[in-house]
C-alpha cells in the first residue's frame, strides 16, 4: 500500500498512492442526510465545513511531535513521519492552489505541526473565498470543486491516524465526522480507480467497527480493530 488520498492530477504520493489520473468523481457525498441535525455530533454542513473539522483532529495529533519522532515509520508505506509531512504539506499546496491560494515559503526547521498549520490556514481560507460551487482544474480537464475541496478532509484525517500510529498518540474524532469523509473517500476511492491510484484492496472490519477504523481500513490500512 502506497496510498496518495490526493491522487487527482498533482500525482501526489503516500502510503497507497501511484499516481492516477481517473475521470472526475461526482460532487454528492452518498448517504448523507440532507437535512443535519444541529450540535457537536452533527455531521459537518459541507465540505468546507468536515476540512475545518478534521484540520482540528489532525492538529490534536501533530501538537507536540520532537524531532526525535520524524524518523519514526508511518502505516504509509516508504514514508517516515518526516517524509508522510513532505507529502501532505504538497498535497495541502496542490489543492490549495485550484482554490487560488498564496501559500508562505515552508520553514523546514519548524515543527511539524506549525508548518502543516501555515499551509493549511492559507488553502482553506482560499476555499472558504471561492467556495464548492463550478469546477476547478483537473489535469488538463476539470472537477466538481466539491470534490477537490474534499480531498482536504481525506488528508487531513487519514493522515491524522497515520501520524497518531506511528508516534503512539491516541486520536478522537467524532463518529459523524468520520462517517462524513467516508461518503467523501466513496467519491473518489471506487473499484475503477482504486488500482489505478495505486490503494490496496479495502481491509475488512468488524460489524461493530467504528467510522475512523471504516475509514482508514477502506483506503487499505489496518486499524487496531483487525488485529
Amino acid at each position: 500500500m502506497r496510498d496518495a488520498l490526493f491522487p487527482l492530477s498533482t500525482g501526489a504520493r503516500a502510503d497507497n498512492s501511484r499516481d492516477g489520473t481517473s475521470s472526475p468523481p461526482t460532487s454528492n457525498v452518498a448517504g448523507m442526510p440532507a437535512d443535519p441535525t444541529s450540535g457537536p455530533e452533527a455531521p459537518p454542513a459541507d465540505e468546507l465545513a468536515a476540512a475545518e473539522a478534521t484540520l482540528r483532529v489532525l492538529q490534536q495529533v501533530v501538537h507536540g511531535i520532537a524531532a526525535d519522532d520524524l524518523t519514526k515509520p508511518t502505516p504509509c508505506r516508504e514514508f517516515d513521519v518526516a517524509a508522510l509531512t513532505d507529502h501532505l504539506l504538497n498535497s495541502i499546496t496542490s489543492i490549495g492552489s485550484v482554490a487560488g491560494a498564496d501559500l508562505p515559503r515552508r520553514d523546514p526547521a519548524d515543527s511539524v505541526e506549525r508548518q502543516l498549520i501555515a499551509a493549511a490556514r492559507p488553502a482553506l481560507d482560499a476555499w472558504h473565498r471561492r467556495g464548492l460551487d463550478g469546477t476547478v482544474p483537473f489535469g488538463n480537464s476539470e472537477a466538481p470543486a466539491g470534490v477537490m475541496a474534499g480531498i482536504l478532509s481525506l488528508e487531513f484525517l487519514v493522515h491524522a491516524w497515520d501520524y497518531a500510529t506511528a508516534i503512539g498518540r491516541p486520536i478522537s474524532a467524532p463518529e459523524s465526522l468520520s462517517q462524513y469523509v467516508i461518503g467523501l473517500a466513496e467519491r473518489v476511492i471506487t473499484p475503477a480507480t482504486r488500482g489505478r491510484a495505486g490503494f490496496d484492496d479495502p481491509v475488512e472490519v468488524p460489524d461493530d467497527a467504528d467510522p475512523l477504523d471504516r475509514l482508514v481500513a477502506l483506503t487499505g490500512r489496518r486499524p487496531a480493530s483487525v488485529g
